[in-house]
């Protein structure tokens, strides 16, 4: 018992030091490894505004091209909507 503490009176400043690295590291909410995955969330979800802003401008341009031009209301109800003249027939052909 007088050797474990004597260690840890000889050595108080470097287990003090590794107890706080390790609290540092691993516990709590702030701990590096819960750094880790919070900037990985981060980097994810900033990824995906990228993406919904680029379906954003994609969407706007579509919504001014069909308020000033008639053909582009005829060609997206034939692509999205598959209506057609009275003419003509739609034959749908599905990739899988």
């Amino acid at each position: 018992m007088r050797k474990i503490i004597s260690f840890i009176f000889k050595y108080k400043y470097l287990l003090t030091f590794v107890v706080f690295a390790w609290l540092i590291c691993f516990v709590g909410e702030n701990s590096l490894i819960n750094r880790y995955e919070q900037k990985k969330e981060i980097s994810r979800l900033k990824s995906e505004i990228d993406e919904y802003n680029r379906i954003f401008e994609n969407d706007k341009e579509t919504l001014n091209r069909l308020k000033s031009d008639p053909e582009a209301i005829k060609e997206v109800a034939r692509e999205l909507y598959y209506m057609k003249t009275e003419e003509e027939d739609i034959y749908v052909v599905k990739d899988e």
